[in-house]
């Protein structure tokens, strides 16, 4: 069944793309929309034609998937030069909204006409990608450079009613566009002539102040190297090259540009948050509306999250007697002091908050929440709690167990990690437990996920994603310590491999005991503990100036500079210390990394590999440019890819046999030649 479906209105060929709801410009519709194109050219009885969309939309334009294989014939390069040399007149009819190719389809048209509140966008620049299909040279024809670039490069979708969008319209309309589009192509139809891209240059009608907007960008642009420079010197050859040869620059300045590594990793990350969005539960589960959210417990992530609550709309009621709740609220208001003071909010908007924040120390408010967020610290006892609340163990999945104990089965209990800060950072990590009603879980999931952030789903395990993985991390380091590598060297690697913070810089934040518990609630007692053990009882002691491997000044850490020798000693006094081996640490810990996630996939704890990426990119500042550790690991044959990293585990399970040696996950995966994404090794 073809994709694009072909009609004749009143000697007017209308081609609607209808493919899906957003109607994805797929190889197959592609296909379709050249053979109808060639069909309307051939077509006697068709004067006209009218591209639009079927279902309310236009076109989302391509795929991303298709974007890291081969990239199917006929591109968009080639499609829009058929629309504008076509050799009867093409109008746009846009609505919903044109992304993408699906904009620059529009942009190939020979007038378009739009309902005012269609969105158009041309975002491959956020995905570190430009645009394939001629944008770069038609949009400053029709707009001139500063407004071409500033569509460009912002990637950001606008309305059609926008003002510096006018020229771009033929019409902008209060009702369905179609009709528009007929009328305008049945004019053009019976006009001598009508415009083309090619002919049109009214966007260089002040070649000063063009040659100025492009000197402009250009200063701020950060490298030459990225599909902002790209796009940048496209721009700028629009001017001074003949059209054709623009829009071959522009073919192949997308072939550079698609090739970059961090143009993969970009791509990868935006695929790996809408798959993110895909859970088991929502099949089954729906969403309820949270209206009252009730915090208790001690942890500090409760203030942040009052913040996060509270700017999305919900009554927040903080339950803890004494000082403890009025200091929690304490801390809340702060936050919005603070934000006022930096004008980024204004005295209305914080009051307008604040007198949803309410305190006290009244069980009865359980009654009326729709969400509970517990940080821990203390016994709901027999505290009666509306049918239907969803209650959340803030601190992670460690008494999760004994809370459902304690409520009774009518309370669903789930676990939550909100990565800090809370109200800021974009990540939240959700422990699933079997049996968990559908419902409670999409509610919970929804609630977040809503304000944009990233929700990733894991079984109930201990350390659920984020502290397995920086988990692994961290022991691997103290085990490479233990076998004679330095401080600062481990933590220099782990910047090399993409971490913007070493693991002992993450130990000397939250606390050498908070890590030795947790590490040992996660994985055991594991022989890198004993390391950490002895720096505690040095920290404890008074007998090193941080609170862990640095040396804090004020809020600032510095290397201490007793560590060397505090670790030399150490080593002496214990027995049959194994040496590091022929690795490099940086791979040692990427190695140590991606055997946990190996384990973590095959064991069920988490879905998809993807997941464990954007955990490390969002939570712990995995350099984005590299996609996250597991697609660096796919990526670099001249790294070795993960059969290297295989390789190396083996050379390194000596220092740790549980931290490195290959899960059977990965050695069936280097076996078959496949990969944690794109399928088998080419």
């Amino acid at each position: 069944m073809s994709e694009v479906i072909y009609e004749l209105t009143d000697g007017v060929a209308v081609l609607r793309l209808a493919r899906g709801e957003a109607n994805a410009l797929s190889p197959g519709m592609r296909r379709d929309l050249a053979a109808a194109l060639e069909r309307a050219a051939e077509d006697d009885t068709a004067r006209a034609v009218v591209l639009t969309g079927a279902g309310g939309t236009f076109c989302s334009g391509v795929d991303l998937s298709e974007f890291d294989g081969e990239l199917a014939e006929p591109w968009i390069g080639a499609l829009t030069r058929s629309i504008e040399t076509h050799p009867k007149p093409v109008v746009a009819a846009l609505e919903g909204a044109a992304l993408g190719a699906g904009f620059e389809l529009a942009l190939a048209a020979h007038a378009r006409v739009a309902h005012k509140t269609c969105r158009v966008a041309l975002p491959e620049v956020s995905l570190g990608l430009m645009p394939s299909g001629g944008s770069t040279q038609r949009l400053p024809r029709l707009l001139g450079a500063q407004a071409a670039l500033e569509i460009l490069l912002s990637g950001r979708p606008l309305d059609a009613s926008e003002p510096r969008l006018a020229k771009l319209f033929a019409a902008v309309t209060e009702e369905p566009p179609l009709a528009a589009a007929l009328a305008t192509a049945r004019r053009f139809a019976q006009a001598p002539d009508f415009p083309r891209a090619s002919q049109i240059d009214r966007g260089f009608s002040d070649p000063a102040a063009y040659r100025g907007a492009v000197a402009e960008v250009a200063a701020r642009v950060r490298s030459a190297d990225t599909a902002e420079g790209d796009i940048l010197r496209c721009v700028e050859a629009a001017q001074l090259l003949p059209y054709e040869q623009g829009l071959r620059f522009e073919e192949a300045a997308f072939e550079a540009c698609l090739g970059r590594p961090e143009a993969r990793a970009s791509r990868h990350l935006y695929a790996a948050e809408r798959r993110a969005l895909a859970w088991p539960e929502a099949q089954e589960g729906r969403a309820r509306e949270i209206g009252t959210v009730v915090l208790t417990g001690s942890d500090p992530v409760l203030a942040e999250l009052a913040v996060y609550c509270l700017d999305r709309g919900q009554r927040v009621a903080v339950l803890s007697p004494g000082p403890a709740g009025a200091a929690l609220a304490a801390r809340a208001r702060a936050v919005y002091e603070g934000a006022v003071a930096r004008k980024r909010m204004t005295p209305n908007e914080r009051d307008s908050r604040l007198a949803r924040l309410s305190h006290g120390s009244d069980p009865v408010v359980l009654m009326a929440a729709d969400l509970v967020l517990d940080g821990g610290g203390g016994d709901p006892g027999a505290a009666a709690v509306r049918k239907g609340t969803v209650w959340c163990l803030v601190s992670g999945r460690d008494g999760a167990s004994a809370r459902r104990a304690q409520l009774g089965e009518a309370v669903e209990v789930l676990a939550l990690r909100a990565y800090r800060p809370a109200h800021v950072l974009s990540l939240v990590e959700l422990a699933v437990p079997e049996g968990a009603a559908p419902d409670a879980v999409m509610t919970v999931m929804r609630y977040f996920a809503g304000s944009g952030r990233v929700v990733l789903r894991s079984a109930d395990r201990p350390g659920m994603i984020g502290h397995r993985l920086m988990g692994a991390v961290q022991r691997a380091a103290l085990a490479l310590m233990r076998a004679g590598a330095g401080a600062q060297a481990v933590e220099d690697a782990a910047r090399r491999l993409g971490f913007a913070r070493g693991p002992l810089e993450l130990i000397e934040t939250d606390g050498i005991g908070v890590t030795v518990a947790r590490l040992r609630r996660v994985f055991g007692s594991v022989p890198e503990l004993a390391l950490l053990d002895a720096r505690a009882d040095a920290v404890a002691a008074g007998k090193t100036p941080g609170q862990g491997f640095y040396a804090s000044h004020g809020q600032a850490l510095a290397p201490d500079p007793g560590l060397a020798g505090w670790m030399d000693a150490w080593r002496e006094g214990q027995r049959d210390l194994p040496e590091v081996p022929d690795v490099t640490l940086e791979r040692a810990l990427h190695a140590a990394l991606v055997a946990e996630a190996g384990r973590m996939l095959g064991e069920g704890t988490v879905a998809r590999a993807s997941d464990m990426d954007l955990c490390m990119v969002r939570g712990y500042g995995f350099d984005p440019a590299r996609g996250g550790p597991l697609l660096w690991a796919d990526s670099g044959p001249d790294r070795g890819g993960l059969l290297g990293l295989v390789r190396a585990m083996k050379v390194l399970a000596p220092l740790g046999q549980d931290l490195w040696t290959p899960p059977a996950l990965l050695e069936e995966m280097v076996k078959f030649g496949r990969r944690f994404f794109g399928g088998a090794v080419s």
